[in-house]
């Protein structure tokens, strides 16, 4: 677990378009550091799909489901 929480997969002061890219962005980091399969991404978009993970201030917690 304590590969997810080293600096390369923390995103601080970020700029994206929309929250589809930075569901992206947070999906390709997992998926580049073994975490997740690339398929775990789309499933994350799914579950933004049904209820927002949007926390206010600009922070989101996007995640999959338990079947992702």
């Amino acid at each position: 677990m304590s590969e997810l929480f080293s600096n390369d997969n923390i995103f601080i002061n970020q700029t994206v378009k929309d929250q589809n890219e930075a569901i992206e962005k947070a999906g390709q980091a997992l998926v580049s550091s073994g975490a997740v399969t690339a398929d775990y991404i789309q499933a994350m978009k799914d579950r933004e799909q049904v209820v927002t993970t949007f926390m206010g201030n600009g922070l989101a917690i996007p995640h999959g489901t338990d079947e992702a």
